[in-house]
């Protein structure tokens, strides 16, 4: 009987590990990959370009942290993947950073730009997708290119 008894203790034990393991690599993942998980894209605005540290997400909260490297005062706006209209970030120094963010509700381009008055039309716009999964997205290789062709309304 002791011999059982101290089989169904490892085996308890055993199945306890795999029960463990199996939570932390299910969280792991949901950390990295899910709509839920806060997304961060770094932005650096520059005399006349704009560049994105990512070119792909999934829906849900992106934050924006936007750096103005440049010499004079640009912002940041945002529209498309199911916002409710332009989100805007005020004007930022040069030499400053701030921060916006935003919940995309769908997938699709989303269209981002320097709202200053001629910034956009001299090349401070880009776009990036927002897929509606919730699969791993790509962090490294992908290209930053700011997209300087023509965006339609949305461009401001």
């Amino acid at each position: 009987m002791s011999r059982n008894r101290h089989r169904f203790s490892l085996l308890a034990v055993a199945v306890a590990i795999a029960l463990a393991l199996a939570g932390a690599a299910l969280a792991a993942v949901m950390s990295h990959g899910s709509a839920n998980a806060a997304t961060a894209i770094k932005v650096t605005e520059r005399e006349y370009k704009l560049t994105l540290s990512r070119k792909i997400v999934v829906a849900g909260t992106v934050t924006f942290t936007v750096h103005n490297a440049g010499q004079m005062k640009h912002a940041l706006a945002v529209a498309g993947g199911g916002l409710t209209g332009v989100k805007k970030l005020a004007s930022i120094a040069p030499g400053k950073t701030r921060t916006l963010t935003v919940k995309f509700s769908k997938g699709g381009t989303v269209q981002v730009w320097c709202p200053v008055p001629g910034h956009a039309a001299l090349g401070m716009k880009t776009s990036f997708k927002v897929g509606s999964g919730t699969t791993s997205v790509p962090v490294g290789g992908v290209s930053t290119t700011p997209d300087t062709s023509t965006g339609g309304d949305a461009w401001g």
